[in-house]
């Protein structure tokens, strides 16, 4: 319909009246486009601190807390035993448990609400489906599991996604199918197509639904049950009706797609999405860095460092060679400092293996946070190239948005979430070849390396360094050339 705008006016003299209508639609439409969008901005803002709030203070402080769940247990079984402390035993993992589901409930709204602005950027690791699915939702008789191969191979998949769009996907056929019913996931894998349907009994309003446009489900604000008439059902079943257009805004991300099916007996949801079988990596479970190699943290939490040092361990890495600071707002001040000396520390044939935390804030009353990457940055930029080129840097973050994980890239040599989806060992050694090759690891059984294998090493990394200064190099020329050119 149009908008109009009416005026008048009225002449004694000429004893007349001058009525003006004006039309307005446009003018009035754009005006509601700029009011959606302040108000998609400030929830857009307002969803990035809360974020932010969530993925640093609720989740380091429900990390911290299991690290010390998992101190304590192994403790008591050391001192104890796991026999004698069976009760408390119990009880830490019935509290290990419970801050487990806090946090993944935590992470997961976080998430959903960085797909759905376009904040989040997906990225694929090896994943083991079984596994994943399994620790998302507990296994049993009543939501069994089945593979089309049986096992499954690990594929390359974005584990977050695919654990957020099938845990809303068992939710909801629990809180709409046949009370207590049985709820089954079927996992499928045809070359590099992964299919998961998830299948539930029919409930109570299955007739009122199965008319539904299908698609319809996967828009903002579809409800598919009546709402209650008694306030306290409404609220307790019946949701805003964003879960389906959550898990499409997903499976977009995995470049995939979602769909639904009601059936006379049963109703089907179906999530389709690219998994391509990841190489061969079973060369990693026996790597390690035990041979030449320096590690250094940089953590302003002595939780996190205490994780961290465990993730040194896992890598064979002695504990001599193995520094931790960044408890002190001198250590976190000088961290450049430390880090250019670490490397200039280094013997001829090592390498140096950092790991910084972004956020280092110093000690109060001090509100200052000094950036981890910058630093590192920093450090890297005062060395030649022939030493950066023999250091691993990582930046360990609970920050992973897009712009973030792009940020320290851009930094550093790499990105580790502080909820990892796989082990850090894994993500570390897999960092690690792809920076310095298969030969830069230390597998057991396998003979010692020669000081001609070291020489040899030596000049690969020399190549290296003169490829990555002649690669800036060009990329700064390329850079003025474009500054200055005509077009």
């Amino acid at each position: 319909a149009a908008v109009c705008d009416v005026s008048s006016a009225l002449s004694d003299e000429a004893g007349s009246c001058v009525i003006i209508v004006r039309d307005v639609t446009e003018k009035e439409r754009l005006a509601q486009l700029e009011r959606e969008a302040t108000a998609a901005a400030v929830e857009r803002q307002k969803d990035e601190e809360a974020n932010r709030f969530s993925r640093h203070e609720v989740k380091n402080g429900v990390l911290a807390a299991l690290s010390q769940l998992d101190s304590i247990s192994s403790e008591m079984r050391r001192k104890v035993g796991l026999e004698a402390g069976a009760t408390f035993h119990r009880s830490l993992a019935s509290m290990r448990s419970g801050l487990t589901h806090t946090l993944e409930t935590v992470l997961s709204q976080a998430l959903a609400r960085d797909v759905l602005h376009g904040n989040y950027l997906p990225r694929t690791a090896p994943c083991k489906i079984e596994q994943a699915l399994g620790l998302a939702w507990q296994i049993n008789e009543r939501f069994p599991l089945t593979t089309h191969p049986s096992p499954l191979p690990v594929v390359d998949i974005d584990q977050r996604l695919l654990c957020l769009v099938h845990r809303n996907a068992l939710s909801n056929a629990c809180k709409y199918g046949r009370h207590g019913g049985v709820v089954a996931t079927e996992v499928v894998l045809a070359g590099d197509q992964l299919t998961i349907r998830v299948v539930n009994e029919p409930g109570e309003q299955h007739e009122s639904v199965r008319g539904l446009d299908p698609a319809s489900v996967f828009a903002k604000g579809t409800r598919l049950h009546r709402v209650s008439s008694d306030e306290a059902i409404a609220t307790a079943r019946v949701s805003k009706g964003d879960g389906g257009w959550v898990m499409a805004k997903c499976a977009e991300c995995m470049l995939g797609e979602c769909s639904i099916a009601f059936r006379e007996a049963e109703t089907v949801f179906e999530l389709r999405c690219p998994a391509p079988q990841r190489l061969e990596e079973s060369f990693l479970d026996e790597a390690d860095l035990s041979a030449g190699v320096t590690a250094l943290a940089i953590d302003d939490c002595e939780f996190q460092l205490v994780c961290l040092e465990a993730v040194f361990a896992s890598l064979g890495i002695p504990e001599e060679s193995t520094t931790l600071i960044g408890t002190t707002d001198e250590e976190v001040k000088g961290a450049a400092d430390t880090i250019v000396a670490a490397v200039e520390a280094l013997p001829p044939d090592g390498r140096l293996l950092l790991i910084v935390d972004e956020n280092l804030d110093l000690a109060f009353p001090s509100s200052e946070t000094v950036s981890g990457s910058y630093a590192a940055r920093t450090a890297l930029n005062r060395m030649p190239p022939s030493e950066e080129a023999r250091t691993l840097v990582l930046v360990r973050s609970a920050n992973d948005s897009e712009s973030d994980v792009a940020l320290y890239n851009e930094r550093t040599h790499g990105f580790l979430s502080k909820a990892p989806s796989e082990p850090d060992r894994r993500t570390v050694l897999r960092t690690w070849v792809t920076r310095f090759g298969c030969e830069a690891v230390t597998r057991k059984g396998a003979p010692a390396r020669s000081a001609a294998d070291s020489a040899q090493l030596d000049d690969e990394d020399e190549m290296r360094a003169a490829a990555a200064a002649e690669l800036r190099r060009l990329v700064a020329l390329i850079g003025a050339e474009r500054a200055s050119a005509p077009w």
